[in-house]
């Protein structure tokens, strides 16, 4: 290591350490004068929780952002180079410290007197115009005007997703720290011509050993929080940390050709962030159909869901954690394989949808009956639901992903420009193609939630036909010509067949997953149960008591079988033994026995359940018609 590396390391412990005592003393003073956010309605946190969090670790980012821009100026520019022409990162890195600073007091301002939206609004773009007046702009599209739209839009909407996102404890700056790290990343890979500008690097340090420092305070179960004064500014500083510019040697996009460039400019700062920016779409869309204002504040966030899913706090938080770190590792990815950037992003876009659309429909919030919903909700819904455009939209994604894909692993990841050209002119056909087999087989008639073995054959009579048509249809627009591959349509099919049935199998997955982890994390105190019959009834009856939650005070703890073929084996995740195996384990309670099967006797199941030192009780599972009513004339109840 050189004499520089010793300094940043230095410093990097020097800000974790300020900033860890700085919101320490924090606490005390919050503690001394009341500076205590209460419990409430619409926000999480079930105890008073000191405040300004913020105040304890920004003078620490401050400080070592400004040690940072003394020594890169001792170090690398003279004061003529300064007067005359000041390097284009130090002006970025100066702006950025402006907004930071302009933000931090306008979060704290906001924490003590609760500014309007509005007034937040003006101040954050004020702060996005020191970035953009400086030259910080996204590369895309070329034009000035467009980009500098796109630019201010990042900046307002990622400082608001970092703010939306402060809902749980450890979550907003676990995820910011995440992401800082990704971004370090990627500033490390730039060319070695870039190397000298970009500043990314020993900023990013700066900015998470003072968010570290923070985050030991405010892991769960947190004893502080950052308030709108931490959250607005490490929002502001995390956007402009991710906007491809000199500060972060434009994050190597300049390597990239092939026209991917201004794609990939936004693709990995999206991928970066991506979880802000997921947390708050669903937020805005799902509030947005109960009629009620994305700004307002409501215990319907991700995080929130992922505890009414049967998950502790802690758990839901590192869930967006590693959703966090996927997200980082999809950047990198697109970073240094940008020829295959299409399928990363799809898959990565796959998961987030499923993820989102999944968690939408988990009931954490009650709405209000008294509020009259827009006019375009019920076409929304109608759109939505009832003619299953969100399946088909799905679809699209997965198509074009696995088209994408097929290409990658015929070809070994790469390809010349004519083989190029054909899938580009395949793909519009491909998926009208597949989305009309799929319409045909009755694949959009079924539901997604509840697919079940008899829908497999639709699936595989829609993605055979999908390939069929669209190969067809493209060697006869291309007449034949020798540049589309015949094994590409094959490897497609398969992959397009384990596409469509693992996304819709993936709720079903997710639902065992869940709803297991709700049934057995606070077994201790519930009643066991020991289902009698390891069959088909055996697991109707297991599946009763995971999935329906009037039985959540029970937990199948196992089965009990007579069949030597099945006793050792399991159903469902628990063990099937002889009722002896059972009697030997030790038990805090009494057992229940239910009876799952009409071929087990009550003589049976009796004979066990005298064998418990207090007697266990024994149920037999009935499912029965039940005669309500039927006006025909001439029938009669039997």
């Amino acid at each position: 290591m050189s004499t520089r590396d010793y300094v940043l390391v230095l410093l990097v412990i020097a800000v974790f350490c300020l900033s860890f005592f700085g919101t320490r003393m924090m606490h005390r003073l919050a503690g001394r004068y009341q500076w205590v956010v209460l419990p409430r309605a619409d926000r999480w946190h079930k105890k008073p929780t000191a405040l300004h969090g913020g105040v304890g670790f920004y003078p620490a980012f401050f400080l070592g952002i400004c040690w940072v821009l003394v020594q890169t100026f001792e170090t690398q520019w003279s004061i003529q180079d300064m007067l005359t022409s000041p390097p284009h990162a130090m002006s970025l890195t100066a702006a950025m410290l402006l907004g930071s600073l302009l933000m931090f007091g306008v979060g704290l301002w906001d924490d003590l007197k609760q500014l309007r939206p509005a007034t937040k609004l003006l101040c954050q773009l004020v702060a996005a115009s020191l970035f953009v007046g400086m030259g910080g702009v996204f590369p895309m599209t070329g034009i000035v005007t467009c980009d500098i739209l796109v630019t201010y839009f990042w900046f307002v909407g990622i400082t608001n997703a970092v703010n939306m996102l402060d809902n749980m404890d450890g979550l907003a700056s676990g995820v910011t720290i995440l992401a800082a790290t990704t971004v370090v990343m990627l500033a490390i890979q730039t060319p070695p011509e870039a190397s000298r500008s970009a500043l990314a690097v020993p900023l990013g340090l700066v900015f998470i050993a003072a968010l570290g420092g923070f985050w030991v305070h405010n892991r769960p179960p947190a004893s502080i929080f950052m308030g709108d004064s931490g959250s607005l500014f490490i929002g502001y500083v995390l956007a402009a940390l991710a906007v491809p510019s000199p500060l972060n040697g434009f994050m190597g996009i300049g390597m990239v050709g092939g026209g991917l460039g201004p794609v990939l400019a936004l693709l990995i700062p999206a991928t970066v962030l991506a979880i802000p920016i997921f947390d708050t779409t669903l937020v805005t869309i799902t509030r947005a159909w109960r009629a009620q204002k994305a700004s307002q504040g409501g215990r319907d966030h991700s995080s929130h869901r992922l505890v009414g899913l049967g998950l502790s706090e802690k758990k839901a938080v590192w869930v967006l954690y590693a959703l966090a770190a996927l997200g980082g590792t999809v950047a990198v990815l697109l970073q240094r394989f940008p020829d295959q950037s299409l399928p990363l992003c799809g898959f990565f876009g796959l998961i987030l949808v499923l993820t989102g659309v999944y968690l939408g429909h988990v009931k954490v919030q009650i709405a209000n009956p008294g509020r009259v919903p827009p006019a375009w909700t019920p076409l929304v819904t109608t759109i939505l639901y009832k003619r299953h455009a969100a399946e088909m939209l799905l679809d699209t994604m997965l198509i074009i992903t696995c088209f994408y894909g097929a290409y990658l692993l015929r070809f070994d990841g790469a390809g010349s420009p004519l083989i190029m050209q054909a899938k580009i002119h395949a793909l519009p056909l491909v998926v009208a193609s597949c989305l009309l087999a799929d319409f045909l087989a009755g694949i959009y008639r079924g539901q997604w939630r509840l697919i079940s073995v008899a829908d497999l054959p639709h699936h595989i009579a829609g993605v055979c036909g999908g390939v069929a048509l669209s190969l067809a249809l493209v060697m006869l627009t291309s007449h034949g010509e020798s540049s589309h591959s015949y094994s590409v349509y094959v490897i497609f099919g398969l992959l397009l067949l384990l596409a469509q049935v693992g996304s819709r199998l993936s709720f079903r997955l997710l639902d065992a997953l869940f709803f297991r982890q709700r049934a057995y994390v606070t077994s201790a105190d519930k009643i066991p149960v020991l289902i009698y019959g390891a069959g088909k009834a055996g697991k109707l009856l297991h599946d009763e008591v995971v999935f329906n939650p009037q039985m959540r005070a029970h937990v199948i703890v196992g089965f009990v079988d007579d069949d030597t073929k099945r006793v050792g084996r399991k159903l469902c995740g628990v063990p099937i033994q002889h009722g002896p195996e059972w009697l030997r384990q030790p038990w805090h309670h009494t057992p229940e026995i239910w009876i799952s099967s009409q071929l087990i006797s009550d003589k049976q199941a009796h004979q066990l359940a005298n064998q418990w030192p207090e007697k266990a009780a024994v149920r037999r599972l009935k499912l029965q018609m039940e005669f309500v009513s039927d006006d025909r004339p001439g029938l009669t109840q039997a």
